[in-house]
């Protein structure tokens, strides 16, 4: 099954996607090669007949017409051809780098992080850009490089034997240097794009620590290394086009030497009187187009070593796991939907997948956490509260225990993950209005809808009082907003959707005194009718809670009901 897998996302595997257009753009190549082979036989027949046989020229007139509509007919199949593949490559690479984002998703946040950001970025936009000219040029190139000279070989094999050796036994020589180069500059292609990908990577990490940059007066040095990092990819490209150049050096000196040869023989034969005209003629018409094929795929090679090394990247992202995830509504036996009123842990163990080993994320948890009840998860920093958020959200698979859902009935229900809500500690907001950021969790809503979840998690007010209302610009990342209005934006947004589960990472990280305490006051209110759960180190959220689970070295060592311990 990995086997097959891999040679899903290898070039040959991904051909298959585009099947009939590849298959066309060969056949209509091909139809154009017998055209182009026609039109240069009937030349050579109507030069011959003008020449040497003294016919007037009103008689070739039907000669030069049907030359003409074989030229037009082969130069328009090409063009058709051509069009084929070039829709073959843009729905491959199209393709595939749809399949890319909605695998990424499936991977989830978790899984995404294995990979740098930058290196997954590249791969989408540069990696898939490289799969077109491989489908669009290489894979006809390569059909036309059979076809032509085939087609050449037999007409050359009929008119003069001296000269179809010589093209029989030059030609292959080309294909097998190519390959003999071909095997360096591949391993030059991969260093290119390692190379393209530290600096994609990098690139990416400067934009977002500008602000650090600048405050440690890095800046330069950041531009330094971005320079050197550009000076080691422009290296790398001129040595795969060094290696291009060494490639079409061979093949124009041996196609030089074998029509060189064609000629010296002809001429020889032709001075002695033991060949003809038209032959001739119509032999060194045939020797030139013999290798035209063979440049053409020349040109072409590099594309598939460009695709090859993008398409062992794209591999690297399709092999990141998938989550098993269920983004149904909970059903109960009976098949209607029911809300979750608690969720049960029973001995769950999670850990993180580096490239050398598992690091323990989560060891035997036990807990259970109630409907109408704010529970809050402390501990020290890496203890285990965000990992056990994100196995409770479906973004970590379990390894060993299992999560229940209940009804009111104790019933077990699908997992939450299609009616939980989660409010990182960094909240995403993209460029545009305040209804679009809102709009993320659900499309459809409308204005009533907003302004309730606004109303409910205190974001109302400051909305209404931009100049703008829904409709005031954000800003990129939300940077017209303060901290505190994009986490109640960023809450409004997650109880839009109405969820039984609310997850929260640090809410009140980074916020003046007065934000967060309008958003632990939200967040209390919003523990009514449903379960919320939040990780934090506030000690003012923690004396709102209704239980406490204290979370040290990856297992739940202490869980406090304060409002029972009180009573």
């Amino acid at each position: 099954m990995r086997t097959q897998q891999q040679t899903d996302w290898q070039t040959a595997g991904l051909a298959r996607r585009a099947t009939r257009w590849l298959v066309a753009a060969v056949i209509l190549g091909g139809a154009s090669c017998v055209l182009f082979v026609l039109q240069l036989a009937t030349l050579a027949h109507a030069v011959d007949d003008l020449t040497f046989k003294g016919h007037p020229l009103a008689s070739t007139y039907p000669a030069l017409v049907q030359v003409g509509a074989l030229c037009a007919g082969s130069l328009l199949l090409q063009w058709l051809a051509d069009m084929a593949g070039t829709e073959a490559g843009l729905r491959i690479s199209a393709s595939v780098q749809r399949d890319m984002l909605r695998h990424l998703f499936r991977a989830g946040p978790v899984g995404c992080a294995t990979l740098p950001a930058g290196q997954i970025v590249t791969t989408m936009t540069e990696g898939t850009a490289a799969l077109e000219p491989y489908f669009a040029q290489y894979i006809p190139r390569a059909a036309m490089m059979v076809v032509l000279p085939g087609l050449i070989l037999a007409m050359v094999f009929h008119l003069d034997g001296w000269s179809f050796a010589i093209l029989a036994c030059t030609g292959p020589l080309i294909p097998v240097f190519m390959a003999l180069i071909g095997y360096s500059a591949q391993a030059i292609m991969n260093r290119q794009w390692v190379q393209l990908l530290i600096m994609g990577s990098s690139f990416l990490d400067s934009l977002r620590g500008l602000g650090t940059l600048r405050l440690f007066g890095q800046t330069q040095a950041s531009i330094t290394r971005m320079r050197e990092m550009a000076e080691a990819h422009r290296r790398a490209t001129f040595s795969v086009m060094k290696v291009a150049f060494l490639t079409s050096a061979a093949l124009e000196f041996f196609a030089s030497l074998s029509i060189a040869l064609v000629a010296v023989v002809f001429g020889a034969r032709l001075l002695n009187g033991t060949a003809d005209f038209r032959s001739a003629f119509l032999v060194l018409l045939l020797a030139p187009e013999y290798f035209m094929p063979l440049r053409a795929f020349s040109a072409s090679y590099h594309a598939r070593q460009n695709a090859t090394a993008a398409a062992a990247r794209i591999a690297e992202i399709f092999a990141i796991p998938e989550l098993e995830a269920n983004s149904q509504q909970p059903q109960n036996a009976s098949g209607t939907h029911s809300a979750i009123t608690a969720l049960e842990c029973q001995h769950v163990s999670a850990a993180y997948a580096t490239a050398t080993a598992t690091a323990t994320a989560l060891d035997d948890v036990c807990c259970k956490f109630s409907r109408n009840q704010l529970t809050v998860l402390t501990g020290e920093s890496g203890a285990g509260k965000t990992t056990l958020l994100r196995v409770l959200l479906g973004f970590l698979p379990v390894q060993a225990g299992h999560i229940t859902a209940l009804d009111r009935h104790r019933h077990p229900l699908a997992l939450p993950q299609g009616c939980a809500g989660w409010l990182p500690q960094r909240p995403l907001m993209i460029f545009g209005t305040v209804a679009d950021n809102l709009r993320l969790a659900n499309p459809d809503a409308d204005m009533h809808s907003l302004r309730a979840a606004a109303r409910q998690a205190d974001a109302l007010g400051f909305i209404e009082s931009l100049p703008n209302g829904f409709e005031t610009m954000v800003g990129e990342r939300g940077t017209l907003l303060s901290g505190g209005q994009i986490k109640r934006l960023a809450l409004a947004r997650v109880l839009l959707r109405a969820p039984d589960v609310l997850c929260l990472d640090e809410p009140t990280a980074n916020l003046d005194p007065g934000s967060a305490h309008r958003i632990t006051q939200t967040i209390r209110q919003c523990a009514a009718n449903r379960i919320v759960i939040a990780a934090t180190h506030d000690p003012a959220l923690v004396r709102h809670a209704d239980q406490i689970l204290h979370i040290e070295n990856a297992r739940v060592e202490n869980i406090v009901f304060p409002k029972d311990a009180a009573a």
